[in-house]
């Protein structure tokens, strides 16, 4: 019953989240935000019931095989073979326990610290509910970890541990049969059809075609998800996701063929939308899937051809900005820039020659020292950081980054004032407004500064939780995400922890110059569990 449960909540919140409006773009995030409560908390309760009738269900089972003496038996043979089974189960089940321990203790911690901040809150029900337009307070936040939790399970076709780990791969292959549910082409269809949709949209939308008149439509909103800022947020997520899942599939086969052109939309709604921290996704993505792709020649072919789609969609959006660059209704930036200079069109070309390469020393039977490679990537990305950071650090001001420098060093500001207590505990979820208000004198200043808007936020995710939740929800939050990547590298053979990385990695780098939202979060928080614990999607 589980795995149903799981598969309806993930394609409803694919879908019935990134679809709602309840009047348009007017108060759109509210209205995605009580949804996903109210979703999140229907399906929680329901996860909930069904533990508890299971547990119950488990307890009589066990109790009647016990009275009736069913584990007595007089096939002896028999039973050294299962042992045997069972013993093998159980170590591997060990060995997975031990790998995830960091993740575990990672999410107790986070939990506590959220529990803590929610006590020292400065307004206790703006955080637990969330700030009106936003809610991500504490109820979103435990619902996200609950469901962190739920899909971090490995749902097999008698349990939730490895000890039916055989049974499931005997059904492998089988829609919504014993098997893992996640491995149904209908499924994977049912959760990408809706984004597709959505790139599609924001496509159209910035040539200035709607098929859809929403109210309250301005160049700054990009189809059902809000503005740009919420779209990249949108698309760090299912962007990585198509690219991984399309390299993971089978080279050429129809899955690949199809995820392919579920990654080229994506990546070229992603190269259209407007807002430069979009680069940012594309380095996560990409620079992640380049270092997972070097341990294995294989894997560093199918990086090619996800190098190539990133190319074709560059190449395309190119020519796609010189046909209908006049109807283009949002301002040059990095990005258009980047792809009008005919850099998809060496990103193709040095795909081509590198797979030729790859598969030339392949047929010569030349040896493939992918730790030499890597280490080389590694060092080249180090400097590429370090020189980034320093041309980052030259350039910025008040300006930088759309007026984030001045909102960055406010709210800097802001902590540094901050007392003890809460600089270690926070000011509670979503109070970051209520706090920076609090002085009429110093709301005058701001209001002023923002032209009479409010500052919800520190429009980076990290500095906000470090004022929201303070400096112990800051590291329980990085020794989250922290470990789940751990937990994902040493589990780096398995398809869930290739895909469920770049989303993970792209998220976390978008959100340096983004906010927690409804439409994102949430799925990222799912992916940390599912790339935990190795289930989905299969080889």
């Amino acid at each position: 019953m589980q795995k149903y449960l799981k598969a309806g909540y993930l394609i409803l919140m694919c879908s019935a989240l990134a679809l709602y409006m309840k009047d348009g773009y007017f108060e759109l995030g509210e209205a995605k935000g009580i949804l996903y409560l109210v979703l999140s908390g229907g399906f929680a309760a329901a996860f909930a019931i069904c533990k508890v009738l299971g547990a119950i269900l488990k307890a009589r089972q066990s109790a009647g095989s016990s009275f009736f003496g069913e584990k007595r038996s007089t096939r002896h043979g028999q039973n050294r073979s299962e042992n045997a089974q069972n013993a093998g189960e159980d170590n591997e089940s060990r060995r997975q326990k031990v790998r995830r321990m960091p993740f575990v203790t990672a999410a107790g911690a986070f939990l506590l610290t959220n529990i803590l901040t929610l006590v020292f809150a400065v307004d206790k029900k703006v955080a637990f509910f969330g700030l009106e337009g936003w809610r991500t307070g504490f109820l979103t936040v435990a619902l996200m970890l609950f469901f962190m939790w739920i899909y971090g399970e490995k749902v097999t076709a008698g349990g939730t541990d490895a000890q039916s780990v055989n049974t499931a791969a005997d059904s492998k292959g089988k829609a919504f049969g014993e098997g893992e549910i996640f491995e149904s082409p209908l499924f994977l269809a049912a959760l990408l059809i809706t984004p597709s949709l959505e790139f599609i949209l924001a496509i159209l939308g910035r040539f200035g075609i709607y098929p859809i008149d929403i109210y309250a439509q301005n160049d700054s909103f990009l189809a059902t998800i809000g503005n740009i800022n919420w779209y990249v947020s949108y698309l760090s997520v299912f962007v990585p996701l198509g690219a991984g899942l399309s390299a993971c599939a089978k080279p050429f086969g129809r899955r690949f063929f199809l995820l392919s052109i579920y990654t080229f939309l994506g990546l070229l709604a992603l190269l259209l939308q407007g807002s430069e921290s979009g680069g940012l996704v594309l380095l996560g993505t990409y620079g992640a899937m380049l270092l997972m792709s070097l341990y294995e020649r294989k894997d560093f072919k199918r990086f090619v051809m996800q190098l190539f789609i990133l190319g074709l969609s560059m190449e395309t959006a190119a020519c796609l900005m010189m046909v209908l660059g006049g109807r283009y209704t949002y301002d040059a930036n990095a990005l258009t820039d980047i792809c009008s200079k005919h850099v998809g069109l060496v990103l193709m070309a040095l795909s081509l020659f590198l797979y030729r390469l790859s598969r030339f020393f392949e047929e010569v039977k030349g040896e493939w020292r992918g730790a030499l490679y890597l280490k080389i990537c590694l060092i080249a990305a180090a400097v590429f950081i370090a020189a980034s950071a320093l041309i980052a650090a030259g350039r910025f001001n008040y300006d930088f980054g759309n007026g984030r420098g001045m909102i960055w060093a406010i709210s800097l500001d802001i902590y540094k004032e901050l007392p003890f207590m809460q600089k270690i505990f926070g000011v509670g979820q979503d109070c970051f407004s209520a706090w920076a208000y609090r002085d009429p004198s110093i709301a005058d200043s701001l209001m002023s500064i923002f032209e009479g808007n409010t500052l919800t936020n520190a429009h980076s995710e990290v500095i906000t939780i470090l004022i929201e939740r303070g400096l112990l929800g800051l590291l329980s939050y990085l020794f989250l995400v922290g470990s789940a990547l751990f937990v994902m590298l040493q589990n780096k053979r398995k398809p869930a922890a290739k895909v469920c990385m770049l989303p993970v990695i792209a998220y976390f780098l978008n959100s340096l110059v983004s906010f927690t939202l409804p439409v994102s979060t949430p799925f990222m928080f799912i992916l940390l569990g599912l790339g935990a614990s190795g289930e989905y999607p299969p080889d």
